[in-house]
């Protein structure tokens, strides 16, 4: 429930703020997870692989909670953004600091 001082799309913004955080963190985890399989880190491959469904559960929950098909495009939105950034920022990690 909204509170009195609180808007309904403020509350919307900052639940699209919390997916895109969420979304950003989960995508470049399934990305350091793909990296610690190709390169046989078992340990790190296997953490992650138990935290990435977590991270996705807060996604997944809002985007069945949503009423419109103009929120769940928000949603998508949010995340997508937050997953090609996430993805960036693992290929820099590798380039610049995993293969140095």
């Amino acid at each position: 429930m909204v509170s009195g001082e609180e808007s309904l799309e403020e509350v919307t913004i900052k639940k699209l703020i919390v997916i895109f955080c969420f979304s950003l963190i989960a995508n470049f985890f399934s990305a350091w997870y793909g990296y610690a399989m190709t390169h046989g880190q078992i340990l790190i491959q296997a953490i992650l692989g138990l935290c990435i469904p977590f991270l996705n559960l807060f996604y997944s929950n809002a985007f069945i909670e949503a009423k419109t098909f103009k929120d769940r495009i928000k949603i998508t939105s949010a995340a997508g953004l937050a997953l090609s950034i996430g993805s960036t920022l693992m290929l820099l990690l590798q380039k610049y600091i995993l293969n140095s």
